[in-house]
């Protein structure tokens, strides 16, 4: 397998470092595995040695903060001497790692602990250390106007002298997800802090009920622009090359038996099988319960209850492994029992995500990158953001195509970054005439509107 080399900061990441280093408010936006929590490192490091910052508080998705922040001062010889505390533990451990800030340099947490976070902060003095510098690694978990993290973010992101946010999808499924990240990262000095009559402004309801909105014209470039105020793009081009990416999407055929029943649970919302009848209570749930059964399962009550429908999937599965011969295969899935199947088919499979503990989960990926693990299986939603997974495998496996743009988009890096050398192929599995197809498409949609507002930005 692939092993890390010496790292040395790329012309970018210094263009990136000096960026940061120059703005209290900012957000990098690079392509997937660009290094941009190197290049922000970087910064933090010399605002500190040059006497006009002491501390950073770097929140990311819950498993980067626990692994890949802390192994980041470790990679790189000019960041060694930081350091580093993550606040993983139970409560007591974490507010007596928060009283002891001022003695280090970095304090990195899970965005899923923000809210116990933010009513500790309460206490803190605006002069403390912790409030120096704010970094939000994946600012995109922040995107939802209602969410509990991001306003709870809002209230004190006034407090930190310097801020800044880290993405590689900034809009990962429209230009409204820039609001809340800008909102935090601002202070609401860009577009304010009120989501809903900047909307207004912007948009206009495709619907009576306001599920989907349109952006009104000339209003994506004028985000664009606004947001380009704020913000430095890394553009393809300065990346270093890549290998071939090559994405292999495979209909399967489901039993007619098994269609019937998905057709009777997508248009009457119920089906009988193995003499139970499963309700969907609403067409949102049975759109749900349709992609179960594309899967091969179907939940009833609860997800300790599953009844199995079909194998094609699992076969496809095993079939795929097989004709690797032993290459290591990263396997993406959707269901709790979509990872049951797997193990079934292929013994005690390794897990990255929930509920795999933080030590534990650090030395998977040690033994993924080398070369140790045949298969390891990830949910996109819990291990699909900074992990470095290009040393160990170039396959990855998707039991089902994902509905989010982002999490689809931010699997895939995991094995396709800068440091893999190998071709890189995605293995899709697609149940004909189901939901499947609505996913793949949506996706797809998606990712064409967020590289386009990407070139946006090279542009201002």
């Amino acid at each position: 397998m692939n092993a890390p080399c010496p790292r040395t900061l790329r012309s970018y990441q210094q263009r990136a470092a000096s960026y940061l280093y120059e703005r209290d408010i900012a957000f990098l936006v690079a392509p997937l595995g660009a290094g941009k929590g190197a290049a922000a490192l970087t910064a933090i490091a010399e605002l500190i040695h040059d006497g006009h910052r002491r501390h950073a508080l770097v929140i990311a998705p819950k498993l980067v903060a626990e692994t890949v922040w802390p192994q980041e001062v470790l990679v790189w010889a000019h960041l060694r001497h930081l350091r580093v505390a993550v606040l993983d533990e139970n409560p007591e451990r974490r507010r007596a790692l928060l009283a002891t800030a001022a003695e280090r340099e970095l304090t990195a947490i899970g965005v899923d602990l923000v809210p116990w976070l933010i009513d500790e902060l309460a206490a803190v003095a605006d002069d403390h250390p912790l409030l120096d510098v704010l970094v939000i690694d994946e600012t995109s978990r922040l995107k939802d106007p209602s969410g509990k993290r991001a306003r709870a973010l809002l209230k004190v992101a006034g407090h930190f002298k310097t801020r800044w946010g880290l993405t590689g999808t900034p809009r990962p499924n429209s230009a409204m997800d820039l609001f809340m990240p800008a909102a935090i990262i601002s202070d609401g000095a860009l577009w304010g802090r009120a989501f809903i009559p900047w909307q207004k402004r912007h948009f206009r309801p495709r619907d009576p009920f306001g599920r989907e909105w349109r952006a009104l014209p000339g209003a994506e470039d004028r985000i664009a622009a606004d947001f380009g105020t704020v913000a430095m793009k890394v553009s393809d081009a300065d990346m270093p090359d890549l290998p071939p990416l090559n994405v292999v999407v495979t209909p399967v055929k489901l039993p007619d038996d098994v269609m019937v029943t998905y057709a009777t649970m997508q248009h009457e919302l119920f089906a009988a099988i193995e003499e139970r009848s499963i309700e969907a209570v609403s067409p949102l749930v049975a759109t749900s319960k349709c992609a179960q059964i594309a899967n091969g399962f179907l939940y009833d009550a609860g997800n300790e209850d599953p009844v199995a429908v079909h194998s094609v999937k699992i076969d496809w599965l095993r079939e795929l492994v097989e004709s690797l011969d032993g290459e290591p295969l990263l396997i993406a899935y959707e269901f709790i029992e979509d990872l049951r199947t797997i193990r079934r088919a292929f013994g005690a499979v390794p897990v990255l995500g929930n509920p795999t503990p933080a030590r534990e989960a650090k030395q998977l990926i040690e033994d993924w990158n080398a070369g140790k693990l045949p298969l390891l299986a990830l949910h996109p939603a819990s291990a699909g953001h900074g992990l470095n997974l290009q040393y160990g495998g170039s396959r990855m496996a998707w039991l089902s195509p994902s509905w989010s743009a982002e999490l689809t988009e931010q699997a895939i890096a995991r094995i396709y970054r800068p440091g893999q050398t190998q071709h890189v192929t995605i293995h899709v599995c697609v149940a004909a005439g189901t939901v499947d197809e609505m996913k793949r498409d949506r996706v797809i949609g998606k990712m064409s509107a967020q590289e386009a507002f990407r070139r946006h930005l090279e542009r201002v």
